[in-house]
């Protein structure tokens, strides 16, 4: 992905100040998602180049055993890693975006989802619905994901995440 980085950084501002509620989802759940240790946020293609180069405190980048193909090769996925505790703004995008995520439906589409993975650890994610989260938060979400997607290494990504979500899905149906 041409400019990654520079993609990364303007699709963040989006969230900057834009959450899933109007309130400090954090107080609800004593933060489940930040509790550090070894949890993680996969990051999307290209997405580790913004960690290379802000080299945020409190944050290391992991390879994991998630691979999908793009033109005849195997590209692995990263993983961002927490101690529990970092600065907002130097977050990766899948936290930035929890507990929604980008999922692409059988037609190809991209939809925006409640993650199937939070379920476990996220009030908000086994009891609301989409229509439930902040308007402007779930409408930024796609706009950055409608940009991300006309970037044919991140649909080949969204394939394999899409069926990765579908494994973690079939738990919670």
């Amino acid at each position: 992905m041409m400019n990654a980085a520079y993609v990364y950084l303007q699709i963040y501002r989006l969230f900057d100040y834009v959450t899933p509620v109007r309130a400090d989802c954090g107080r609800l759940c004593g933060k489940a998602c930040c509790k550090g240790d070894d949890s993680g946020m996969l990051l999307f293609p290209g997405e580790e180049e913004v960690f290379k180069l802000l080299n945020p405190d409190g944050i290391r980048v992991e390879k994991t055993q998630l691979q999908y193909e793009f033109e005849g090769k195997k590209h692995t996925v990263s993983l961002a890693v927490c101690g529990g505790a970092c600065d907002r703004f130097q977050r990766p995008l899948a936290c930035r975006i929890f507990p929604l995520t980008p999922y692409l439906s059988k037609d190809g589409k991209v939809e925006i989802i409640v993650d199937p993975r939070g379920k476990g650890i996220c009030p908000m994610a086994k009891a609301m619905l989409l229509e439930d989260f902040d308007g402007t938060f779930v409408r930024n979400i796609r706009r950055a994901f409608t940009l991300l997607m006309k970037n044919a290494r991140f649909r080949a990504f969204m394939k394999m995440y899409s069926d990765y979500l579908d494994e973690f899905g079939r738990f919670y149906d």
